[in-house]
């Protein structure tokens, strides 16, 4: 059976609820974490050939829970779990309709889990927030999540082993402008740059023709630049990620705001999470105060103008606010970085 079938239980439809009343058949991607992210179920550490985690006695019996949660619900099936030092993952499938919700069945698990620290002396709270759910709601979903927690050890070994490539720096300055960032700073430095922007209404033959231009390019040394915003930007910056050659990207909205409880704990997603602790990675997103720059604003206000004029358009300034202000905004300031 693939992991695409898991996601539909024989004989009822795939069906997710509103939170709460998860009863019918779906699959959630549940995450737990200790009282103040304190190492209680492990410790990470590498034996040589893959990292792993040394469980506590507390660890262990997060693992006896889930034997006895498949007991209690027959209706559940467990496709991927994780035991990391300061949390859990678990990733569960409902095959069947329940009587209760699968928040009520976590809920009863995390209570089992409190139980066995309190057997083993821990006076404090197991956990001190509820858990995250992710619910799976599309097609190559239920791969994502299996394999995030698959290599979520290995990740968290490569963080601790390149500590300052994921340290999120704010008010970084690059030609005057002010960015949240996370990477190898010292791609800014590289020479040789260029810059991949892309038209939405590019066809196919046009994106393959600046793909091989780019890779060319960044197979000679050239870092590459992109807002990764159209189909042909994202396909490009997908080919030279994936062939291991530097990037640049600059993000509309991808960190956690200044002061959230995320912020302690943010680290890039999927693939991009291997390019950045390879040092192959950059991501910048600007203040807001640098979407609003006079320099930037006229460079976005002159774009937008000729592109109304080669379509006969009478020119309407956008507000800064405005996604479609935003995302030509990046592109002026990928080219600035290039130019430079």
């Amino acid at each position: 059976m693939t992991n695409e079938n898991l996601s539909k239980p024989r004989n009822e439809t795939f069906t997710w609820l509103q939170p709460g009343t998860w009863r019918k058949p779906c699959i959630v991607h549940v995450t737990m974490v200790a009282n103040s992210r304190q190492a209680l179920f492990g410790k990470l550490t590498h034996n040589g050939c893959e990292a792993v985690v040394e469980k506590t006695p507390l660890g262990w019996a997060l693992i006896n829970q889930q034997r006895r949660l498949l007991a209690l619900c027959p209706e559940i099936k467990i496709l991927a779990d994780k035991v990391m030092p300061d949390h859990h993952h678990i990733v569960l499938q409902v095959q069947r309709t329940m009587q209760r919700s699968i928040k009520e069945v976590v809920r009863g698990y995390m209570q089992g889990c409190k139980e066995e620290a309190r057997k083993q002396g821990f006076t404090e709270n197991l956990y001190d927030a509820p858990p995250f759910y992710r619910v799976l709601t599309h097609r190559g979903q239920l791969h994502a999540m299996i394999e995030y927690v698959k290599a979520n050890t290995e990740r968290a070994w490569l963080r601790r082993q390149n500590p300052e490539l994921f340290r999120m720096h704010r008010k970084t300055e690059v030609c005057g402008l002010l960015f949240t960032s996370m990477g190898n700073h010292f791609l800014l430095d590289w020479p040789d740059r260029q810059l991949v922007e892309i038209s939405r209404s590019a066809s196919e033959e046009q994106i393959t023709k600046r793909q091989k231009e780019v890779m060319a390019a960044a197979h000679n040394g050239a870092v590459t630049y992109t807002a990764a915003i159209s189909k042909g930007e994202r396909k490009i910056a997908r080919a030279v990620r994936e062939y291991g050659f530097p990037l640049v990207v600059l993000l509309n909205d991808g960190f956690p705001a200044e002061g959230s409880p995320q912020e302690r704990f943010y680290k890039p997603g999927g693939t991009y999470f291997e390019a950045c602790s390879k040092g192959k990675l950059l991501l910048m997103e600007p203040d807001e105060i640098t979407f609003s720059n006079p320099v930037i604003k006229t460079a976005v206000e002159e774009t937008l103008r000729k592109k109304a004029e080669e379509r006969h358009y009478v020119y309407t300034e956008i507000p800064p606010e405005s996604q479609r202000y935003r995302f030509v905004a990046l592109n002026e300031m990928g080219r600035m970085f290039v130019e430079r």
